[in-house]
């Protein structure tokens, strides 16, 4: 054993001066200026219990509790400005007066104070350690036996708390005169309480004296332990020594003396360790708190971005049966679209094949189920009868972390669009396909055609490979030399035109080596750059050869016709002064006369024959013919007019409503009637604005007769215009000849019909003919 140990080395502050342990003794701390009374022990309380000191009778107090004959040393000695500094030289022995009026010997000791902080004056501390030589003498009493085991008990206590591993000490409260625990001095101390403490030579020192700031919370604890004598154990950090500390505080000594010994350890490698757990903890609870308020939020954006898009998605996980083979899914996750498709609020945890019943026979299960086992995403469309309508559907699924994340979206619009433009185009296609009209697409990056429909001519080999990709000026001569400027003023206009333009051009196209053929063209933009700029345009191109050969045949039978008009006035005119002179001859004959009368009544006889062979010879030049009556259709007959004007009609853009339905009985001469409908037809078309306008046709029945009425919303007539509508060579058109309403109305009369015209001007005309009705019908056939 360590000779440290074995002795007992002198680590108590009363064995440092008498070798007695636990000695009970007064101390009290004073000011060195005025000698009043600032704190004191908890002995010290006891021994004069009521009588203690006030802070400001302190000198009353010293003169009634010293002994008279001690008094003016004492007061000698508080008096003393520097307190000597060794202990031993500042002794002496004096009584004092116990409360109970007892004169007892103390032995006052005397030194320096530094515990109070702030505080500039200087202040003592005394201890008064009791002299008894009556129990001295019952000391020397005991029997030597005793002495020993009282000796080798004391040997044993020391042995013990100086092998300890932790740091024990022995410490006397130090209480303000209101009794508050301010200090306490350290009486007794191991050989480890050094190295757990760091405090050196503490024997006789107060924790104040080694650290002004100390926290007063340990003061409170270890003076509510001498106050209470309740042991108790705490843990708290120590800033004067800057460690931790495990401390078991208990009363130790007498009932009166109150001191406090504490067992402690120095715990601040652990409670830095605890810190730093703590602090781990708290910044994974910080970063578990983070963590899941950003999860939160990342699950509110999902489940907002859930409710948000327009497909249905569910999320779902699957359920295995007996053989670990997927045997149906569950809901994990929906959003509001699959909540509202299926009509059900609430879905997580439900079976998928319950909402489903028909998914297994539609594939649809076996697919996901593939997805899940294999991990291969699936993307596939099924058709769904639904309140007895068809509608498609496109199921996406994905795996993803042992879940099924599927996507449903309904495409019935999609599909009836895709299939609505998949018929528009087929209907386009055909359309292009089988259009008389050629159809080609100019562009004007490379100035080339880029599409044509058909060929223009194969004889003459102007086929679709020859013209597809032909230039501007590959094209140029083809056309007719006199066309070139009107054809290159159309191709400049489309350039400024805007889209709800439509132009068009009549030029000639080469056909043979020296022949031309008249063609008509309409152009629009079809497509612009981003700038605006007109980068295509598309031309319907048709060939209106025969409609030119038609018209001129049209005009030359206008003409014809007011020859025969010509004619037939003439034979009016002619034949009834003719017929008076015949019927006058006749009458001088058989009233009988001279005989050279009748020579020259035979003279007018023979001129006015001549005169009538003469009419009947220029009926027969004129080409005149009286109408062949038969049984015939007004309304076939009217179809047909509508049928030779067809090309006038696309050529002007007039929308044509046919209101008529069965037939029409008439007599007529179908061909001449015909003509004269088409004439009403073609100026109709004619007095329209192209693409604007809207040509009826009605038949109707009224009692013995039928009326065509033809109207148009053209420009109209005034007044002047209806009352010579119908005279010879009267015209407004530019190039017009004037004949052919005319010509219409003498082929209405040779027909026993009627025409009527009403017209408002900028707003149209209507021609309404009235027809007598067929002998068959009368008569119910």
């Amino acid at each position: 054993m360590p000779d440290e140990i074995s002795t007992g080395a002198a680590h108590s502050l009363s064995s440092a001066f008498n070798g007695r342990d636990n000695q009970e003794f007064l101390l009290f701390i004073f000011s060195a200026e005025d000698l009043s009374i600032e704190a004191v022990n908890y002995r010290f309380l006891q021994y004069f219990k009521d009588s203690s000191p006030v802070k400001e009778d302190s000198d009353n107090f010293y003169r009634e509790k010293i002994h008279p004959e001690d008094y003016p040393f004492f007061l000698q000695l508080l008096k003393k400005s520097h307190p000597p500094s060794n202990p031993q030289e500042g002794t002496k022995i004096i009584r004092v007066k116990s409360a109970f009026g007892h004169w007892k010997s103390f032995q006052f000791e005397f030194r320096k104070y530094d515990g109070f902080k702030g505080r500039k004056e200087s202040f003592i501390l005394t201890l008064a350690k009791p002299v008894d030589n009556s129990s001295v003498k019952g000391r020397k009493k005991l029997g030597l036996e005793k002495e020993q085991l009282l000796q080798e008990s004391l040997n044993r206590y020391r042995v013990l708390v100086n092998s300890l591993d932790q740091g024990f000490g022995v410490v006397e409260m130090i209480f303000d005169l209101e009794k508050h625990p301010i200090d306490y001095l350290f009486v007794e101390v191991n050989p480890a309480f050094e190295k757990h403490t760091g405090l050196r030579n503490p024997l006789g020192q107060t924790m104040r004296e080694f650290y002004r700031d100390h926290e007063s919370h340990w003061f409170n604890t270890l003076g509510e332990v001498a106050f209470t004598g309740k042991a108790v154990r705490f843990e708290d950090y120590a800033v004067a020594h800057n460690r931790w500390f495990d401390v078991y505080a208990f009363p130790i000594g007498s009932s009166k003396s109150r001191k406090v010994a504490c067992l402690f350890s120095d715990i601040t490698p652990r409670k830095e360790a605890e810190e730093k757990l703590q602090r781990l903890n708290e910044d994974l609870e910080l970063k578990v708190k983070s963590r899941t308020h950003e999860l939160e939020e990342n699950n509110e954006l999902l489940q907002m971005v859930f409710d948000t898009v327009k497909q249905g998605i569910f999320v779902m996980k699957p359920l295995f049966g007996e053989n670990y083979d997927i045997v149906d899914f569950t809901h994990v996750r929906v959003n509001k679209i699959i909540n509202r498709y299926y009509n059900q609020p609430q879905m997580v945890g439900r079976s998928f094949l319950k909402y489903n019943p028909g998914a297994t026979e539609k594939g649809v299960f076996e697919a996901l189920k593939q997805t899940m086992l294999t991990g291969e995403s699936t993307d596939f469309e099924i058709q769904v009868d639904r309140n007895g309508k068809n509608n498609w559907f496109q199921i996406s699924g994905r795996r993803q972390k042992g879940l099924l994340i599927c996507s449903l979206e309904n495409i019935t619009r999609n599909k009836l669009k895709a299939q609505k433009l998949k018929e528009n185009s087929r209907f386009k296609k055909q359309l292009v396909e089988t259009s008389p009209d050629v159809i080609m697409i100019f562009n004007l990056y490379t100035e080339k055609i880029r599409y044509i429909n058909r060929d223009i001519s194969a004889e003459e080999g102007m086929t679709v490979e020859k013209i597809e990709g032909m230039s501007l000026p590959d094209i140029f001569p083809l056309i007719h030399p006199q066309d070139r400027q009107k054809t290159l003023g159309f191709h400049s206009g489309l350039l400024r035109s805007s889209d709800d333009d439509v132009l068009e051009v009549e030029f000639r196209l080469k056909a043979h080596e020296k022949q031309w053929e008249c063609y008509n063209a309409r152009g629009k933009v079809f497509m612009r750059n981003e700038k605006g700029n007109v980068v295509e345009y598309i031309v319907l191109l048709r060939n209106v050869q025969a409609q030119k050969m038609t018209q001129q045949a049209l005009i030359t039978a206008e003409k014809l016709s007011i020859k025969g008009e010509i004619a037939r006035t003439l034979a009016h005119e002619l034949r009834n002064p003719l017929a008076s002179i015949n019927m006058s001859v006749d009458i001088l004959e058989k009233l009988g006369g001279e005989s050279h009368t009748k020579n020259y009544t035979d003279i007018i006889k023979r001129s006015t024959s001549t005169l009538n062979n003469l009419v009947t010879d220029l009926l027969t030049a004129s080409n005149y013919s009286k109408p062949k009556m038969k049984k015939c259709c007004l309304a076939r007959t009217t179809n047909k007019a509508l049928s030779h004007a067809k090309d006038r009609i696309y050529l002007t853009g007039v929308s044509v409503y046919k209101k008529y339905r069965g037939t029409y009985f008439i007599n007529a001469d179908e061909e001449k009637l015909q003509i004269a409908i088409l004439n009403i037809i073609v100026n109709a078309s004619e007095a329209m604005v192209p693409n604007e306008g809207k040509l009826t046709l009605s038949i109707k029945k009224r009692k013995n007769t039928y009326s065509l009425t033809i109207t148009d919303n053209g420009c109209g007539m005034v007044k002047e215009q209806l009352d010579r509508l119908f005279e010879s060579f009267y015209t407004r058109k530019p190039g017009g000849m004037g004949i052919g309403l005319c010509s219409v109305k003498n082929i209405l009369d040779d027909h026993d019909a009627t025409i009527e015209v009403q017209s408002v001007p900028n707003e149209g005309t209507t021609f309404i003919l009235t027809f007598p009705v067929h002998e068959d019908v009368k008569k119910g056939k």
